[in-house]
């Protein structure tokens, strides 16, 4: 059922790998709207083709990266997205994770791997809309202690999909405050991410 109602874009700088997953994707019943090599032409498909998921790569040709391209979703869009990186630097690792994307894969990987991931990072995306208006208390009850107003709205910004960027703008508050919030959560709640919280509150 996820694979039928899913409509990927794929971006992917390397024409082979591209094709690669355009193929297996397509004989696991996904449809593939478009397959993009430059952030621009990502960009303009996101617009005209209608996807509702996404597989980034975050190194690209062209001046836009697969991160800007998140902030484009981010911004415009509401669906999940899996950033692909042939890196797993930290800073690498840190930029992706400050758009909130719901997994990271690393290059080279199995094909076993990405699909499984896909069909996670659906399943949590749908958990993170149904979860959008949990209380306060509801998440004190799940985690069995209490939070702060302001880890609260951290937390319901989180599933909401917003990136730290988003959160800091939308709440007024400094990146330095989300970084500090979030990663105060993740390790009050014993987490390794966003997709496992939202779990855990759904």
């Amino acid at each position: 059922m996820i694979a039928k109602e899913t409509r990927v874009l794929i971006v992917e700088d390397d024409a082979i790998i591209a094709e690669d997953i355009n193929g297996l994707l397509k004989s696991e019943g996904f449809t593939i709207v478009g397959v993009a090599h430059k952030g621009a032409d990502a960009i303009d498909m996101l617009k005209n083709r209608e996807p509702n998921f996404a597989l980034l790569d975050i190194h690209l040709q062209g001046s836009l990266s697969g991160i800007d391209v998140a902030e484009v979703i981010h911004n415009n869009y509401n669906f999940p997205y899996i950033f692909l990186s042939s890196y797993d630097d930290e800073k690498t690792l840190g930029e992706a994770q400050q758009h909130s994307p719901y997994g990271y894969l690393v290059k080279p990987f199995q094909d076993r791997t990405l699909l499984t991931s896909i069909k996670v990072a659906i399943s949590n995306f749908n958990n993170y809309n149904r979860t959008k208006e949990l209380s306060k208390e509801h998440i004190e009850q799940a985690f069995g202690t209490a939070i702060t107003e302001q880890e609260y709205l951290v937390i319901t910004n989180l599933l909401d999909g917003k990136s730290y960027k988003q959160i800091a703008s939308d709440n007024f508050i400094s990146m330095n405050t989300v970084k500090y919030h979030v990663k105060n959560i993740y390790n009050k709640f014993n987490l390794t991410g966003r997709s496992e919280l939202a779990s855990k509150l759904s």
